[in-house]
């Protein structure tokens, strides 16, 4: 083959700047005017390929904030003391005694089923009204509890689904019998330890060729990549798993974790679905009612930055105050303190992520007692491991290629779910 031989004309064609495109060029499939392409020019590729996911889904770290508490088993319970003590519910209208003076009147009261597991005689229980009476008969094949009142004084009505609040025990002088015998109660909570796997195979000339003409991190990338989902799919499993079994592809049983919020669903955890004029009711109702922390004791807000920002409108803007030199308006609150409690948020902005989470959570915010969750792993397995299988290189196997994978194991236990609460902001 000659020489080609031209005359220089406009762009220098057959040559010149618009021929000088590599092969693959974008360039040179977008033009209008005839451009080609040359395998003697390389593309210019940055070497480092930029991770592009929102910065803020750097919360995934959460799951790990704490030394995980390990197992024996893949399945494991749990026990709770309870409080010890249960208001008793009334089940059936109960009408007003008149009071007697120098007498003590009575007045029988059907308490629901479950309440008659707390009930005894001798017990001072207290109305709705604040009035008092003490449990004289417990009839427990009707329900029925026979009260009594102070003398010369009366009893008050009392409506199915109020509750009697139990004020003490009361003994008199020279009595031989115990009227309350009591033990302590437990509640046994259970989950499982969810094992996960992910991986990369690399067919063995492939991976070479990516080794010996690579122009930019791609092989680092991909292991960087790998861990971030298997991060991932434990921080989506730790708020969001629901605990049971799945017969999987292959025909393998395996276990799935209870996540948080699943738990708190499964343990009536109290909600509440406000539109954002009654956010702050809402929050400081349930905050209240939930609170079984010491005084000053600190529970954590999780949820979008835009759920956040509510909070920071509702707390903060109403008391701002700015001097005539201040140039920055910062507008969000790190913690709320009221009432003796202290809330201290942290954005989850995977909460809006729709490949993670349903719609819903976009809106939903978790106020949770941190101390009272713990991660969980198998004793003997690490939690977290990677690797890469052999291939036919040097170790003699049949394969040629190799897997890089990473597995992982994780569970949770949840003491007390009723010490934190759940908010679905409406629209």
């Amino acid at each position: 083959m000659s020489n080609t031989i031209y005359e220089p004309g406009i762009q220098n064609s057959p040559f010149g700047n618009l021929q000088a495109n590599p092969q693959g060029s974008f360039y040179a499939t977008e033009s209008g005017f005839g451009a080609t392409e040359t395998n003697l020019l390389h593309k210019d590729i940055k070497e480092v390929i930029f991770d592009a996911a929102p910065m803020q889904y750097t919360a995934l770290k959460l799951v790990f904030a704490r030394d995980p508490e390990v197992k024996l088993s893949d399945e494991f319970e749990y026990l709770e003391h309870t409080f010890g003590r249960n208001p008793l519910e009334v089940d059936t209208n109960a009408a007003a005694v008149a009071a007697s003076p120098g007498n003590q009147v009575t007045q029988n009261i059907i308490l629901t089923a479950a309440s008659m597991s707390y009930v005894s005689e001798d017990m001072v229980v207290t109305y709705p009204s604040n009035d008092e009476g003490v449990i004289q008969a417990v009839n427990t094949g009707t329900n029925t509890i026979t009260v009594g009142s102070l003398t010369s004084q009366g009893l008050p009505s009392i409506n199915a689904g109020q509750f009697l609040a139990f004020r003490s025990s009361i003994e008199g002088d020279g009595q031989d019998v115990f009227s309350i015998y009591m033990r302590e109660e437990t509640i046994t909570r259970y989950n499982y330890i969810q094992f996960f796997l992910r991986a990369q195979r690399w067919d063995r000339v492939e991976y070479q060729k990516f080794v010996n003409l690579g122009t930019t991190n791609y092989l680092e990338t991909n292991k960087k990549e790998l861990l971030k989902q298997m991060r991932t799919d434990l921080f989506v499993s730790y708020f969001n798993g629901h605990r049971g079994e799945y017969q999987i592809a292959n025909g393998n049983i395996a276990k799935s974790m209870g996540g948080i919020y699943p738990l708190m669903i499964n343990a009536g955890s109290l909600s509440s679905n406000p539109t954002v004029a009654g956010l702050k009711n809402a929050f400081e109702a349930l905050a209240f009612a939930s609170n079984y922390k010491a005084e000053g004791g600190t529970r954590f807000i999780y949820g979008t930055q835009e759920m956040l920002y509510l909070f920071s409108e509702i707390y903060k803007q109403p008391g701002l105050r700015y001097q005539p030199g201040d140039k920055v308006a910062n507008l969000d609150l790190q913690m709320i303190e009221f009432g003796g409690m202290k809330f201290v948020m942290v954005p989850c902005e995977l909460f809006k992520e729709p490949s993670c989470f349903p719609t819903d959570w976009s809106r939903r915010i978790l106020v949770l007692d941190q101390e009272t969750i713990k991660p969980v792993v198998m004793q003997g397995i690490p939690a977290m491991d990677m690797g890469t299988t052999l291939d036919r290189g040097k170790d003699g196997t049949r394969e040629n290629f190799k897997d890089w994978f990473c597995a992982a194991q994780l569970s949770l236990e949840f003491n007390n779910p009723l010490a934190s609460f759940i908010i679905d902001v409406q629209q």
